[in-house]
């Protein structure tokens, strides 16, 4: 039974945190871009 619990776990262990540094780096480039267009640059 716990191995079974590994396996279901180990794949939310993984995404999680790529969901979550996903959106990090998504809004980030959001931001940046916004800047660049606030300044002209873009």
């Amino acid at each position: 039974m716990g191995s079974f619990f590994g396996l279901i776990m180990l794949p939310v262990m993984i995404a999680v945190p790529a969901l979550v540094l996903y959106f990090v780096i998504k809004f980030a480039v959001k931001s940046a871009i916004k800047e660049l267009k606030d300044e002209n640059m873009l």
